[in-house]
């Protein structure tokens, strides 16, 4: 299992309760995603990102994307891998601790909320003036994104708190 720490706004979408028991940690190798759901135009889409890397799946929010978030969530993660050529053995128990499903919990991290809502501010800008779609906006925060967290510390290559979201999946998956 894969734990999913949703906002107050997405539990409510899943109907889901807002006062979760916590959920136990997982023996997957990214550990604990954060997700919320936001809005474009009407349409609802759902942003994941992982605490220990930045790695971020943008997903359908409707009701049928709901639905299947864990498998829209594999799927996006399993493409994403392969397009950035991250395979072995580590790839696969991420994606056998999504297939298992999420154990739901509360977001207790503001500096990840924080980051989520960057991501959704860039997703906006790509939607709205370069028309593109869910997965390129996934693609483009693997590709191009920054991730800065209090428990990574200091880049050492470039002397700075950010680091290249790529890099931490590949460290983390190698």
């Amino acid at each position: 299992m894969t734990v999913l720490r949703c906002s107050a706004k997405l539990l409510k979408r899943l109907k889901l309760p807002t006062s979760l028991p916590e959920p136990l940690p997982q023996a997957n190798p990214l550990g604990e995603w954060y997700a919320d759901i936001d809005f474009w135009h009407r349409r609802p889409f759902v942003v994941m990102l992982n605490a220990s890397t930045g790695a971020v799946l943008m997903l359908n929010g409707h009701a049928q994307g709901l639905r299947s978030l864990q498998e829209r969530a594999f799927l996006q993660f399993a493409s994403l891998c392969e397009f950035f050529g991250i395979r072995g053995p580590a790839v696969d128990a991420e994606l056998h601790g999504f297939h298992a499903g999420f154990a739901f919990g509360k977001t207790r991290d503001r500096s990840l909320i924080a980051s989520i809502d960057q991501r959704k501010f860039g997703a906006w800008m790509g939607f709205e003036w370069n028309e593109t779609a869910l997965i390129d906006e996934a693609v483009r925060e693997w590709r191009d994104g920054l991730f800065r967290h209090p428990a990574l510390g200091r880049n050492s290559r470039f002397n700075s708190p950010y680091h290249d979201t790529l890099d931490l999946i590949r460290q983390r998956l190698a």
